[in-house]
């Protein structure tokens, strides 16, 4: 029996390719996943392909030109109906299946756990006028807008005008435990490697740096140490006092002083404001200052003004949960979430507050509220700053709450089109999210490497309901629920076309963790059922997390259970799809087991490049730069046993690939681990956990000495060395 094929070798390329350009420039080719914040989204270039070949059965969607180049008159950039179809997404997350489902006119059912998730997709999903959404962001510009500016207001130490502050940045501090003086703790002393990035440091291109005495600011040309002009000290901008939480004492010696165990002896951070970037309006050009008499004199104005409005502020008073990702701040006594902004983000906050709540129509102050939301990774007290770039980092950048000792605070409007992750230029990713929606877009990179754009006549816009009969009758009607989706009772049996997925990987996203730094802000500006509890709930989320007592075990039967109520509301000839990647191998089996379980096979596979080299979701950590997507359809679907031959699984899968390209160890190891997984699954009675570790035992000894001579070699383990490995690295 010939072998199911959801694509083609050379169509997974394309797809592919068109995943890993839109992952690293995410604003430039799908402008709607920037609306807010989602953690490892999955390209929409993926899910818009995965929901053409489902529908279409493997069609071709990609033709080359006689230029060789992808065809504009490609299948995938066609304009696609739809509109019989109904999709089901139970972790729908950011909303990319939704979204690219909907813009094609499907029916769209999505559930997540989280109400944060909820919220974005139905913010992603719904229609917004733009020349309304307009008016009510300049009345909030005229009303908030300008209260916010002159919090950040400082004068300009070339030609002493007011100027407009843009980051402020911090340095925090304890006291040595030996001599009691005060400890800064920083890792250089650098706010930027010379205002021309392009450059190298030089005297034409001085770098700038604070001095670790007195703290005022000087160039420095790179080729020596700093003199301060201040004080006459003589220091190296490069090296600092603190590194991956130990300190040195300048003042009595002593060295690799803990800060933990300082913190754990009673003491608590705290914060010295050292510099400040601004926009001078006169000058016209960005330049650095030290904080003079003026700016202490206004934050300590702002500080009364808090303690005065205190009881009639809004902001979140809830604790931090424990958890793996919540860890650094809890352990450096960050209780509250509060603790991590300032006293004037805290009062801007609450001046955009009154802005946005002045707005009579609900669906716009949602807006507005969303993009509050999506500025507040840029717009709090672990924000560090890329000095090599002059710009500010986002909390997020590696996927966990970071704890930063120079942090930078940022100007909660903004100054013009300066900075980044500003309210102002929130607001214009929201705006540019919605224009995208009116007109969707396509791009591609030619055989020349040109990027070209293709435009769309479909369109981004649901029309929400309540019930899966106002479903079935309502042209775009989109369903979504914030729930368990291992319980989807009002979904009627076999009523579902596609469940198209993106499920928790494992132990590598902690979301319900991170994304409660958003819930908690949003559960006190708006009004909604999904919003009334103390945090994002956690006891049904599909994820390992130790702190929080989750296992693989635990993983498995959630993720077990949502697929089987999947498996109920779908068709009998229906298709369940889902993306998934990992290094670790139980996590695969864990996989198979909840495929398995809920009464799927693996009926195919295809690597694709979901991530870009240097995103966070990937750096530093042990994780593939590409997802397996998994194609399954239900067990009850007869199907033909295949060999469990190790080297036959292995055959298998290069028949899979062909002799296409060179494959790096990545793709071969998903083309391998999917076959493994359709195998294993067409006679999941009949393999274990020793099998299932062998078999990838024997396939990395494949992959080293195929990569070794550059020859695919056959491989035989021999018995005693599986079981070796087995008693070392076998599931406990």
């Amino acid at each position: 029996m010939e072998k199911y094929k959801f694509i083609d070798a050379g169509q997974e390329d394309i797809v592919s390719q068109l995943s890993q350009d839109e992952t690293g420039k995410r604003q430039y080719y799908r402008p709607v996943y920037s609306l807010h914040k989602w953690w490892a989204r999955r390209p929409g270039a993926l899910f818009r392909s995965i929901l053409l070949l489902a529908k279409q059965e493997g069609e071709g969607l990609f033709q080359y030109d006689d230029r060789g180049s992808i065809s504009t008159e490609s299948e995938y950039f066609k304009k696609h109906d739809l509109s019989d179809v109904v999709i089901l997404d139970p972790f729908m997350g950011g909303g990319t299946t939704l979204a690219e489902a909907n813009r094609m006119g499907a029916k769209v059912i999505g559930c997540d756990l989280n109400p944060v998730s909820y919220w974005i997709v139905r913010e992603t999903l719904k229609p917004v006028d733009l020349e309304k959404l307009d008016m009510y962001f300049k009345q909030v510009e005229k009303t908030a807008g300008e209260k916010i500016k002159a919090l950040y207001k400082t004068r300009c130490v070339q030609c002493n005008q007011e100027s407009d502050g843009m980051y402020s940045f911090w340095v925090r501090h304890v006291e040595c435990p030996h001599c009691h003086q005060h400890i800064y703790l920083y890792k250089r002393t650098l706010l930027n490697e010379g205002l021309s990035r392009n450059k190298p440091i030089s005297a034409e291109n001085p770098a700038t740096a604070f001095c670790p005495r007195c703290f005022t600011l000087n160039d420095w040309d790179g080729t020596h140490d700093c003199t301060c002009k201040g004080c006459r000290f003589s220091f190296d901008p490069e090296t600092g006092t603190y590194d991956q939480g130990f300190y040195d004492c300048a003042h009595c010696g002593h060295s690799h002083i803990q800060l933990l165990d300082t913190l754990r002896d009673g003491q608590e951070l705290k914060e010295t404001l050292v510099a400040i970037e601004y926009w001078c309006h006169a000058c016209k050009k960005r330049l650095y200052k030290s904080p003079d008499k003026e700016d202490e004199a206004n934050l300590g104005f702002i500080r009364e003004k808090v303690q005065e409005l205190e009881d009639n502020l809004v902001y979140p008073r809830q604790k931090i949960l424990e958890g793996d990702s919540s860890v650094r701040w809890r352990l450096h006594k960050y209780a509250h979430y509060h603790q991590v902004f300032s006293a004037r983000q805290l009062l801007a906050f609450n001046y955009l507050f009154d802005g946005i709540w002045s707005i009579p129509e609900e669906e716009y102050r949602n807006s507005l509220i969303t993009v509050f939301s999506n500025s507040l990774e840029y717009n709090n007290m672990m924000t560090p700053y890329n000095y090599p770039h002059r710009k500010l980092h986002h909390l997020f950048n590696y996927h966990a709450l970071p704890l930063t000792t120079t942090p930078v605070e940022n100007a909660v409007w903004g100054v013009g089109d300066e900075g980044a992750g500003t309210f102002v230029n929130c607001y214009k990713r929201y705006r540019l999210s919605k224009q995208y929606c009116q007109a969707p877009f396509d791009k591609f990179k030619d055989s020349n490497g040109d990027v070209k754009t293709i435009h769309s006549e479909e369109h981004i816009a649901a029309n929400f309901v309540d019930s899966f009969e106002q479903l079935q009758r309502t042209p775009r009607a989109a369903m979504l629920l914030c729930g368990n989706s291992s319980s989807l009772p009002s979904i009627p049996d076999k009523s579902v076309d596609f469940v198209i997925t993106d499920p928790p990987y494992f132990d590598s996203v902690h979301y319900s963790e991170l994304s409660n730094f958003f819930y908690v802000w949003l559960a006190e500006l708006v009004d909604h059922p999904y919003f009334t509890a103390e945090h994002v709930p956690t006891e049904s989320e599909a994820i390992v997390n130790d702190k929080m007592d989750k296992g693989e075990q635990e993983y498995q039967q959630l993720l077990m259970d949502v697929f089987s109520e999947g498996c109920r509301v779908l068709k009998e000839n229906g298709k369940l799809v889902f993306t998934f990647h990992h290094t670790k191998w139980k996590a695969w089996w864990t996989v198979l087991n909840a495929v398995t379980g809920s009464g799927f096979r693996v009926i195919d596979s295809f690597p694709v490049m979901s991530e870009y080299k240097v995103n966070p979701h990937i750096r530093n950590k042990q994780s593939l730069d590409m997802d397996l997507v998994l194609v399954c359809e239900k067990n009850t679907i007869p199907a033909t046993p295949l060999s469990l031959d190790p080297s036959d699984i292995l055959q298998r899968a290069e028949d899979d690939f062909g002799k296409q390209l060179s494959p790096t160890e990545n793709k071969l190891f998903l083309h391998f681990m999917g076959e493994l997984l359709r195998t294993a699954s067409a006679s999941i009675e009949k393999v274990t956990y020793e099998w299932f570790y062998n078999s990838l035992v024997y396939f990395d000894l494949f992959l080293k000495k195929t990569m070794t001579n550059g020859n695919a070699i056959p491989v035989q383990l021999p018995e005693s060395a599986q079981m070796r490995l087995l008693e070392k690295k076998g599931p406990s």
